[in-house]
């Protein structure tokens, strides 16, 4: 089915080139209007899945019709068109909410291609934001009636969340479970068992069978069997971790569905640089950095204790000394996300904090709460002992390679000419390992761990085509050749 487009501009020259380049591709259906009020008329008569606006005018704005669809019709996905010179107005779009905006060029065949791509994203992640509220609220009826043991927690054992059956065991409630460790009255000996199964998850090998005893608050040893399944972000990082005790049959469908969504929701989050080269105008949080006024620079442990203290909210940005970039994202004065990128490719969450040092050179750009809120998806940072205590901690100087994983670069061209826009999706023993979209270079970077792949390559023309390649070093490179297709 097409994505259902409101489309708004009250210049009808680029209503006309809105249909030729999007009215035509088959995978967008197109309700043109030519001002707000129009708009705000259409949105009462029909559903639509994505609005894409210009921002000048007569009537209303973008902007203001951007805030009135988020007052009166909440979060459908919105796009806005602005011109050279207009960075004010993209900086107030995106604190109020809008999801993209495109700038207006010469070049009408790029600039609808961008919108298309762009339209696509938005609107896959909309619906699978929307799946995944829904299959949240169905494993929380599961957790609730469930008499199996059910436990969520971090990658450190932390838990995060557990059923009334699982907190029972302790003389407790739920919320009571909340911050434990899971299992921590196990012997060393099953101690070192559990951390070893989680340390193995990976997203070829999610999940893990267990045998641990137990014992509740009463004093009674008890045995259980777990299933654990890794949650893991479209990079490769373990996330969180879900454990189910004794029989799993009734919580296995539930179960199954938000891990699912919850790792699609990761791979449909592109509001974040994916390699050293993705700093596109395009992406937020990028121009955010670029057109927002620093608010200061100190270096690590000031710069936490100065954002703890003033409850600072926005991007914290730090380039090396060999060209590596460095993120915080701070949420109500605490760093609640991380990237770190450099040429062997992005590091998200918890792994990019490894890297910093206490030399590094923080420039604050603060935000509303909400845009740091929406950066932090896909990157966010649960085990915060590296950076929580200024000058009361170490970090590691990790310079090894990382072993077992391999930076793979793909050039797509057509001809000598790079290929821009081609979505290329990895797979692994069947499974999708990533996919992304190539850059204005026709190149595109996946961190997968060594070994065998295949790659699949979706054309314009919506041709498949499939090569194999290998990961088998830290950095290596594959071409493919549209030409030759």
């Amino acid at each position: 089915m097409p994505i259902q487009v409101l489309f708004v501009d009250d210049e009808i020259p680029h209503l006309m080139l809105a249909e030729e380049y999007l009215g035509h591709s088959g995978k967008v259906e197109l309700t043109c209007v030519s001002s707000g009020r129009e708009a705000i008329e259409a949105l009462g008569k029909k559903t639509f899945q994505v609005i894409v606006s210009d921002y000048q005018m007569q009537d209303m704005d973008g902007v203001a019709l951007l805030k009135y669809i988020r007052k009166n019709f909440g979060t459908i996905p919105f796009l806005l068109f602005t011109g050279k010179g207009k960075e004010e107005v993209v900086i107030e779009a995106l604190n109020h909410g809008a999801d993209y905006y495109i700038r207006k060029g010469s070049d009408p065949v790029e600039q609808f291609s961008i919108l298309e791509q762009r339209i696509i994203q938005v609107a896959e992640r909309q619906n699978v934001q929307e799946e995944l509220v829904a299959r949240e609220k169905l494993y929380n009826a599961v957790l609730t009636v469930q008499s199996d043991l059910m436990v969520d927690f971090l990658p450190d054992l932390t838990i995060i969340r557990s059923n009334e059956s699982f907190a029972g065991l302790y003389g407790g409630g739920p919320t009571d479970m909340i911050g434990r460790k899971f299992l921590s009255d196990l012997s060393p000996e099953d101690q070192e068992e559990l951390r070893g199964a989680i340390h193995s998850l990976s997203p070829e090998s999610a999940a893990v069978e267990l045998q641990q005893t137990l014992t509740t608050s009463e004093g009674r040893p008890l045995t259980f069997s777990w299933h654990i399944e890794g949650v893991f972000a479209s990079g490769g990082m373990l996330v969180s971790c879900k454990a189910t005790g004794r029989d799993i049959s009734q919580a296995s469908v539930a179960r199954d569905g938000v891990r699912q969504y919850e790792e699609k929701y990761q791979e449909t989050a592109t509001d974040l640089p994916r390699d050293m080269g993705d700093f596109d105008e395009n992406v937020p949080l990028n121009f955010i950095i670029e057109n927002t006024r620093p608010a200061g620079t100190w270096v690590l442990p000031d710069l936490v204790k100065q954002a703890r203290n003033s409850k600072m909210n926005g991007i914290a940005s730090a380039t090396g000394q060999d060209g590596h970039r460095v993120f915080l994202i701070f949420a109500d004065g605490e760093p609640e996300g991380g990237i770190y990128i450099d040429r062997s490719g992005v590091l998200y969450g918890d792994k990019s904090i490894l890297f910093l040092k206490d030399s590094h050179q923080f420039t604050f750009y603060p935000t509303a709460p909400e845009i740091a809120n929406r950066f932090i998806t896909g990157c966010r940072i649960y085990d915060k002992s590296h950076i929580r205590a200024p000058n009361s901690y170490a970090i590691p100087e990790i310079k090894a390679a990382r072993k077992g994983v391999g930076n793979i670069t793909i050039d797509v061209k057509r001809g000598d000419k790079p290929a821009s826009g081609i979505k290329i999706t990895i797979k692994s023993g069947g499974k999708i390992v990533g996919n992304d979209i190539t850059s204005h270079t026709g190149q595109i970077s996946f961190q997968l761990l060594y070994g065998n792949y295949i790659g699949v390559v979706l054309t314009e023309a919506n041709q498949l085509h499939n090569f194999n390649f290998q990961v088998k070093s830290p950095d290596s490179s594959h071409a493919v050749d549209l030409a030759a297709i």
